[in-house]
């Protein structure tokens, strides 16, 4: 059932996991342009040959993946991994919204600013701490 034994995963829950699994299978972009298939996905028209772009961008995929099946299973690490990645989003999309200076790189800015607070209100409300036994 989950970290809770008769109680469901909260629905803020349920949409960070999903969301950090599809930013997973973003990231895996660059790793299958390497490979000839990003052309096919690949919605910026770029290639991405260097290795150590890959690499990070492969490393980032793994771990969000990671972390949308911890919080779709309730995995108490993950609670805490959470919180430090919404403090990290907060703070870069503040600078980026701070220097963007495009409209659509404000509107960009205020989505990922708005998705950050979204989600360390998320994570630190009495329900999603205790799906996760914290």
């Amino acid at each position: 059932m989950g970290a809770i034994e008769g109680k469901g995963r909260p629905l803020r829950v349920t949409i960070i996991g999903i969301l950090s699994i599809l930013a997973g299978l973003i990231y895996l972009f660059p790793v299958l342009d390497v490979y000839g298939l990003g052309n096919l996905i690949n919605m910026t028209n770029q290639t991405f040959q260097s290795g150590p772009i890959v690499l990070t961008a492969f490393v980032i995929a793994i771990a969000n993946l990671i972390l949308g099946l911890g919080c779709l299973y309730g995995w108490r690490p993950i609670w805490f991994y959470l919180v430090i990645i919404s403090v990290i989003n907060f703070v870069v999309a503040l600078a980026v919204l701070l220097n963007a200076n495009l409209w659509q790189a404000v509107l960009f800015a205020l989505l990922w600013f708005a998705i950050a607070i979204y989600v360390i209100f998320a994570v630190l409300s009495r329900k999603t701490r205790a799906w996760f036994s914290i």
